[in-house]
């Protein structure tokens, strides 16, 4: 019987794990930081808090999966901590976000199956960790700059966890492979605007999305258009088409490979067999 993988993951990201005292929040040269710097980041960390919303998701529709579950009590401290290490950044200005005022952001996420959600979010952490890499490069102050590194590494190593859960998945059930691919390929086409399952849409009452209650919301979509440039989006491409080949035995170099190969699993899963029901 193969180790739980919440053991494996707990200890391998507890060994890279940063602490808040690790970022010299007292160095922060102030002067380097524009008012339109302040409002992406702070723009920024209202998203990261969303992590909250993902978590009772993630909690609800993973329940039949208790090795899953036990991983996002590693998962919600990782994600939370990158939006209170925002929030600290935004304090050095007093332009943190007002924490009574938090409840408004609060959603319900549509309820979806599970191995879409996990295929989404394994390609949202690839691009998560990509942007947070490219901010880095060109924020503007030195601890932002390390702040935003340290958040990409985090993301990457999420991401290689849930592909850690789909592998496993796969092994239980290789017809999995169909709802994997089939997200995946959601997920790389047509990435302008909001593709992260964290944000995307909302179960709650009113239909409102975590992005249409965060005044500023708007610009961070440009910010993002306008600081990522589209290799980076190649490059998550790339990622994801080499784990896919490898997960399904197939070489997949381009989008339309990936198509083709979605395509060929639906046509076996439709023309398979049956199975009788000995009760009927």
């Amino acid at each position: 019987m193969p180790e739980p993988l919440y053991d494996t993951l707990y200890h391998r990201l507890e060994k890279v794990r940063w602490n808040m005292s690790d970022i010299p929040f007292d160095q922060i040269d102030k002067s380097a930081v524009s008012a339109e710097t302040l409002q992406f980041v702070r723009v920024n960390c209202l998203m990261e808090l969303s992590s909250l919303y993902a978590t009772r998701m993630f909690l609800r529709d993973f329940q039949n999966n208790p090795d899953f579950c036990q991983f996002q009590s590693i998962w919600y401290f990782e994600e939370m901590r990158h939006y209170l290490v925002l929030r600290e950044y935004l304090k050095a200005f007093d332009a943190e976000p007002d924490f009574t005022t938090l409840g408004e952001y609060d959603t319900d996420l549509k309820e979806a199956p599970w191995p879409n959600t996990l295929a989404m979010h394994w390609c949202g952490e690839l691009r998560l960790g990509r942007w947070y890499l490219q901010w880095s490069k060109a924020a503007p102050e030195p601890v932002l700059k390390q702040v935003y590194k340290l958040i990409a590494e985090d993301e990457f190593r999420h991401a290689q966890a849930y592909e850690d859960f789909m592998e496993r998945a796969l092994e239980e059930d290789p017809s999995l492979l169909l709802p994997f691919a089939n997200a995946s390929k959601w997920m790389l086409v047509n990435p302008q605007g909001d593709k992260h399952p964290t944000t995307y849409g909302a179960g709650s009452a009113d239909g409102r999305a975590v992005t249409e209650r965060i005044e500023g919301y708007g610009g961070l979509q440009q910010w993002i258009q306008d600081s990522v440039p589209d290799e980076v989006e190649r490059s998550l491409e790339g990622r994801v088409l080499k784990t896919l080949s490898r997960l399904s035995g197939t070489v997949l170099q381009s989008r339309t490979d990936l198509v083709k190969l979605t395509l060929r699993l639906q046509a076996d899963a439709s023309s398979a067999p049956v199975p009788s029901n000995p009760s009927a």
